[in-house]
């Protein structure tokens, strides 16, 4: 099978940090380095060009958020209070049918308590 190396680089404007326009921008994105015949493996999104919400430029004609900052918000308190990824958008599907491979990933010792190593003294 072909491989392909595809880049997209939308640039939101005003920033945002609204989940819903940053899921409209990967879905363009994606759709413009699709191509067919190939068969995709992976696919990722790197963010750049982070501000702090407080730090981010304003617009004149900004629009008020105030109700997508609420429902974020919410998003957000849900998915924090109980397991992750209780709360999602229509577009991430609501059927888990993948698995995330991590057969060759590095052990998470200092963040995940159940892969520290057990140690006995005698």
């Amino acid at each position: 099978m072909r491989s392909l190396i595809s880049v997209s680089a939308p640039t939101l404007h005003p920033m945002t940090n609204d989940s819903f326009e940053l899921i409209g921008a990967a879905r363009r994105a994606a759709k413009k380095a699709w191509r067919d015949g190939y068969a995709y493996t992976k696919a990722g999104i790197m963010l750049d060009d982070l501000l702090p919400e407080d730090e981010r430029p304003r617009t004149l004609f900004e629009e008020d958020t105030a109700k997508r900052d609420r429902l974020m918000g919410a998003l957000d308190a849900i998915n924090g209070k109980f397991v992750t990824w209780t709360a999602v958008t229509a577009s991430q599907g609501f059927k888990r049918e993948w698995k995330m491979r991590s057969e060759m990933r590095s052990p998470a010792w200092t963040t995940d308590i159940a892969e520290a190593p057990i140690v006995s003294v005698r």
